[in-house]
């Protein structure tokens, strides 16, 4: 790793389980968008520990289970975007929490 930045297009028409545990050893990710693709499953509690993430979107996926709390540590994210998935139940308590949250869709 080079230390520039990189990025890969979304909307590539993946599959698959991506958020999972193994999401917790990429300390340093700064964004996620995962938009219109196929990927599901659940979004692992371990994403918690990426305290760099200032963006993620994931809308237009087949995401499901619920929102896990662990989320709320994120306290750089600016930009939630969870819409179009198959989500249960409602979003963690404290959400209000994410001090830095600017944009949020679910």
């Amino acid at each position: 790793f080079d230390g520039t930045e990189k990025e890969i297009p979304n909307s590539l028409g993946l599959e698959g389980m991506i958020l999972d545990s193994n999401i917790g050893r990429l300390e340093y990710l700064q964004d996620i968008d995962l938009t219109d693709n196929y990927f599901s499953g659940s979004i692992s509690p371990e994403i918690g520990k990426l305290k760099q993430l200032g963006r993620m979107v994931v809308d237009n996926n087949v995401f499901k289970s619920t929102v896990p709390d662990e989320i709320t540590q994120l306290i750089n994210l600016k930009e939630l975007w969870l819409s179009m998935n198959y989500f249960t139940g409602g979003i963690p308590e404290n959400i209000g929490a994410l001090k830095s949250l600017e944009s949020f869709s679910m």
